[in-house]
Protein backbone atom coordinates (compact mmCIF):
# COMPACT_ATOMS: atom_id res chain seq x y z
CA UNK A 1 0.00 0.00 0.00
CA UNK A 2 2.76 2.36 0.93
CA UNK A 3 4.54 1.63 -2.32
CA UNK A 4 1.44 2.33 -4.37
CA UNK A 5 0.88 5.55 -2.46
CA UNK A 6 4.45 6.68 -3.17
CA UNK A 7 4.07 5.88 -6.87
CA UNK A 8 0.89 7.92 -7.11
CA UNK A 9 2.54 10.90 -5.42
CA UNK A 10 5.51 10.66 -7.77
CA UNK A 11 3.21 10.53 -10.78
CA UNK A 12 1.29 13.59 -9.61
CA UNK A 13 4.54 15.48 -9.03
CA UNK A 14 5.70 14.66 -12.55
CA UNK A 15 2.40 15.86 -13.97
CA UNK A 16 2.70 19.11 -12.03
CA UNK A 17 6.24 19.63 -13.26
CA UNK A 18 5.20 18.99 -16.86
CA UNK A 19 2.30 21.40 -16.47
CA UNK A 20 4.53 24.06 -14.98
CA UNK A 21 7.05 23.57 -17.77
CA UNK A 22 4.30 23.95 -20.35
CA UNK A 23 3.07 27.14 -18.73
CA UNK A 24 6.58 28.51 -18.42
CA UNK A 25 7.32 28.06 -22.12
CA UNK A 26 4.21 29.32 -23.87
CA UNK A 27 2.77 32.40 -25.53
CA UNK A 28 -0.61 33.79 -24.53
CA UNK A 29 -2.52 35.61 -27.28
CA UNK A 30 -6.08 35.80 -28.55
CA UNK A 31 -7.23 34.92 -32.05
CA UNK A 32 -8.97 37.88 -33.71
CA UNK A 33 -9.78 39.58 -36.99
CA UNK A 34 -9.39 43.34 -37.24
CA UNK A 35 -10.51 45.84 -39.88
CA UNK A 36 -8.33 48.95 -39.85
CA UNK A 37 -8.66 51.97 -42.15
CA UNK A 38 -5.76 52.86 -44.41
CA UNK A 39 -3.60 55.63 -42.96
CA UNK A 40 -4.49 54.84 -39.33
CA UNK A 41 -2.52 52.96 -36.63
CA UNK A 42 -2.51 49.27 -35.69
CA UNK A 43 -1.62 48.01 -32.20
CA UNK A 44 -1.22 44.33 -31.18
CA UNK A 45 0.04 42.59 -28.04
CA UNK A 46 0.86 39.13 -26.70
CA UNK A 47 2.21 37.73 -23.42
CA UNK A 48 5.24 35.43 -23.12
CA UNK A 49 5.04 33.11 -20.08
CA UNK A 50 8.69 32.33 -19.20
CA UNK A 51 8.53 32.03 -15.37
CA UNK A 52 11.71 34.07 -15.09
CA UNK A 53 13.81 31.71 -17.23
CA UNK A 54 16.37 33.61 -19.32
CA UNK A 55 17.62 32.84 -22.78
CA UNK A 56 14.40 33.03 -24.79
CA UNK A 57 14.31 35.09 -27.99
CA UNK A 58 11.82 35.93 -30.69
CA UNK A 59 9.19 38.53 -31.45
CA UNK A 60 6.56 39.35 -34.06
CA UNK A 61 6.21 37.60 -37.43
CA UNK A 62 4.05 38.53 -40.41
CA UNK A 63 2.50 36.64 -43.31
CA UNK A 64 1.28 38.57 -46.35
CA UNK A 65 -1.98 37.81 -48.07
CA UNK A 66 -1.92 34.96 -50.61
CA UNK A 67 1.62 33.99 -49.53
CA UNK A 68 2.98 31.08 -47.53
CA UNK A 69 5.33 31.38 -44.58
CA UNK A 70 5.91 33.98 -41.90
CA UNK A 71 8.70 36.55 -41.93
CA UNK A 72 10.14 38.33 -38.90
CA UNK A 73 9.29 42.01 -38.45
CA UNK A 74 12.01 44.52 -37.73
CA UNK A 75 11.59 48.02 -36.30
CA UNK A 76 11.42 50.90 -38.78
CA UNK A 77 9.92 54.39 -39.09
CA UNK A 78 6.44 52.93 -39.34
CA UNK A 79 6.90 49.73 -37.28
CA UNK A 80 7.47 50.07 -33.53
CA UNK A 81 8.10 47.05 -31.24
CA UNK A 82 8.51 47.09 -27.47
CA UNK A 83 8.16 44.79 -24.44
CA UNK A 84 7.03 45.24 -20.87
CA UNK A 85 7.63 42.83 -17.98
CA UNK A 86 4.42 42.94 -15.99
CA UNK A 87 5.29 40.11 -13.55
CA UNK A 88 8.24 37.84 -12.81
CA UNK A 89 6.61 35.08 -14.85
CA UNK A 90 5.48 36.99 -17.95
CA UNK A 91 6.46 39.68 -20.44
CA UNK A 92 4.16 41.54 -22.80
CA UNK A 93 5.26 42.17 -26.39
CA UNK A 94 3.73 45.15 -28.23
CA UNK A 95 3.56 45.90 -31.95
CA UNK A 96 2.53 49.29 -33.37
CA UNK A 97 2.36 50.07 -37.08
CA UNK A 98 1.75 53.69 -38.08
CA UNK A 99 0.26 54.95 -41.34
CA UNK A 100 -1.12 51.61 -42.50
CA UNK A 101 -1.28 50.74 -46.20
CA UNK A 102 -2.55 47.79 -48.22
CA UNK A 103 0.77 45.95 -47.93
CA UNK A 104 0.27 45.66 -44.16
CA UNK A 105 -2.78 43.42 -44.57
CA UNK A 106 -2.16 39.83 -43.48
CA UNK A 107 -1.60 37.61 -40.42
CA UNK A 108 0.40 38.59 -37.31
CA UNK A 109 1.55 36.46 -34.37
CA UNK A 110 4.27 36.16 -31.71
CA UNK A 111 6.96 33.50 -32.26
CA UNK A 112 9.30 32.64 -29.36
CA UNK A 113 12.44 30.46 -29.38
CA UNK A 114 13.39 28.74 -26.12
CA UNK A 115 16.90 27.55 -25.08
CA UNK A 116 16.05 23.86 -25.51
CA UNK A 117 15.27 24.37 -29.24
CA UNK A 118 11.56 24.57 -28.61
CA UNK A 119 9.40 27.17 -30.29
CA UNK A 120 6.08 28.59 -29.13
CA UNK A 121 3.69 30.79 -31.06
CA UNK A 122 0.55 32.59 -30.04
CA UNK A 123 -2.78 32.78 -31.80
CA UNK A 124 -2.92 34.58 -35.14
CA UNK A 125 -4.49 38.01 -35.61
CA UNK A 126 -5.78 38.69 -39.13
CA UNK A 127 -5.66 42.32 -40.21
CA UNK A 128 -7.70 43.70 -43.11
CA UNK A 129 -6.81 47.20 -44.32
CA UNK A 130 -9.88 49.05 -45.58
CA UNK A 131 -10.03 52.12 -47.81
CA UNK A 132 -9.29 55.43 -46.19
CA UNK A 133 -12.10 57.86 -45.45
CA UNK A 134 -12.89 60.27 -48.31
CA UNK A 135 -13.33 63.33 -46.13
CA UNK A 136 -10.07 64.94 -45.09
CA UNK A 137 -9.66 66.99 -41.89
CA UNK A 138 -9.79 70.23 -43.91
CA UNK A 139 -13.05 69.29 -45.56
CA UNK A 140 -14.62 68.20 -42.31
CA UNK A 141 -13.74 71.57 -40.76
CA UNK A 142 -15.23 73.46 -43.69
CA UNK A 143 -18.34 71.33 -43.52
CA UNK A 144 -18.73 72.15 -39.85
CA UNK A 145 -18.39 75.87 -40.55
CA UNK A 146 -21.01 75.66 -43.30
CA UNK A 147 -23.37 73.78 -41.02
CA UNK A 148 -22.97 76.41 -38.30
CA UNK A 149 -23.64 79.25 -40.77
CA UNK A 150 -26.68 77.47 -42.17
CA UNK A 151 -28.06 76.96 -38.67
CA UNK A 152 -27.60 80.64 -37.85
CA UNK A 153 -29.36 81.67 -41.07
CA UNK A 154 -32.27 79.31 -40.49
CA UNK A 155 -32.81 80.40 -36.89
CA UNK A 156 -34.56 83.74 -37.71
CA UNK A 157 -36.73 82.00 -40.33
CA UNK A 158 -37.87 79.43 -37.78
CA UNK A 159 -38.64 82.16 -35.25
CA UNK A 160 -40.72 84.07 -37.82
CA UNK A 161 -42.60 80.92 -38.78
CA UNK A 162 -43.42 80.14 -35.16
CA UNK A 163 -44.54 83.75 -34.59
CA UNK A 164 -46.88 83.59 -37.59
CA UNK A 165 -48.40 80.34 -36.37
CA UNK A 166 -49.01 81.67 -32.89
CA UNK A 167 -50.46 84.90 -34.29
CA UNK A 168 -52.94 83.20 -36.62
CA UNK A 169 -54.15 80.83 -33.93
CA UNK A 170 -55.15 83.51 -31.44
CA UNK A 171 -58.73 83.22 -30.17
CA UNK A 172 -61.14 85.83 -31.58
CA UNK A 173 -62.66 88.27 -29.10
CA UNK A 174 -66.10 87.34 -27.75
CA UNK A 175 -69.04 88.87 -29.67
CA UNK A 176 -70.54 92.06 -28.25
CA UNK A 177 -74.20 91.63 -27.35
CA UNK A 178 -76.51 94.07 -29.19
CA UNK A 179 -77.56 97.11 -27.23
CA UNK A 180 -81.27 97.43 -26.48
CA UNK A 181 -82.85 100.74 -25.63
CA UNK A 182 -85.93 101.28 -23.59
CA UNK A 183 -87.47 103.40 -26.28
CA UNK A 184 -87.28 100.53 -28.78
CA UNK A 185 -89.60 98.43 -26.64
CA UNK A 186 -92.24 101.18 -26.28
CA UNK A 187 -94.95 101.21 -28.91
CA UNK A 188 -95.45 104.54 -30.59
CA UNK A 189 -98.62 106.37 -29.66
CA UNK A 190 -101.35 106.86 -32.16
CA UNK A 191 -101.38 110.40 -33.51
CA UNK A 192 -104.53 112.31 -34.09
CA UNK A 193 -104.88 113.89 -37.48
CA UNK A 194 -107.45 116.61 -37.98
CA UNK A 195 -108.72 117.72 -41.35
CA UNK A 196 -110.72 120.80 -42.09
CA UNK A 197 -113.03 120.71 -45.13
CA UNK A 198 -114.66 123.87 -46.37
CA UNK A 199 -117.44 123.87 -48.96
CA UNK A 200 -118.42 126.99 -50.79
CA UNK A 201 -121.21 127.67 -53.28
CA UNK A 202 -120.33 129.93 -56.15
CA UNK A 203 -123.93 130.93 -56.79
CA UNK A 204 -124.52 132.00 -53.26
CA UNK A 205 -121.31 133.95 -53.34
CA UNK A 206 -122.57 135.93 -56.30
CA UNK A 207 -125.90 136.69 -54.62
CA UNK A 208 -124.40 137.87 -51.43
CA UNK A 209 -120.89 139.01 -52.22
CA UNK A 210 -120.53 141.04 -49.10
CA UNK A 211 -121.72 138.38 -46.67
CA UNK A 212 -119.05 135.91 -45.67
CA UNK A 213 -120.22 132.41 -45.12
CA UNK A 214 -119.27 130.68 -41.98
CA UNK A 215 -116.99 127.66 -42.44
CA UNK A 216 -118.33 124.24 -41.70
CA UNK A 217 -116.14 122.13 -39.46
CA UNK A 218 -116.45 118.39 -39.55
CA UNK A 219 -115.33 115.95 -37.02
CA UNK A 220 -111.75 114.72 -36.98
CA UNK A 221 -110.74 111.67 -38.88
CA UNK A 222 -108.68 109.01 -37.09
CA UNK A 223 -106.14 106.83 -38.95
CA UNK A 224 -104.84 103.71 -37.40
Amino acid sequence: MKRAYRCSLTFLALLCMIKVCELCSSVKASRATKFVAEGSRLQLSCEVLHCGLPGWTGGWVFQELDRAGFTSLTPSKRIEMSNYTSTANGTHLFLRIHNLNQTDAGAYKCLIYWPDSVTSSGHVTYVNVTAAAVDSPGRSLSHRVLLCLGSLMCFPVVLGFVWCLTRNHRLPPPPVPPRTSFAAGVKPKKELVYAEVTLSDSRRQNDHPKQASEPTVYSSVHFS
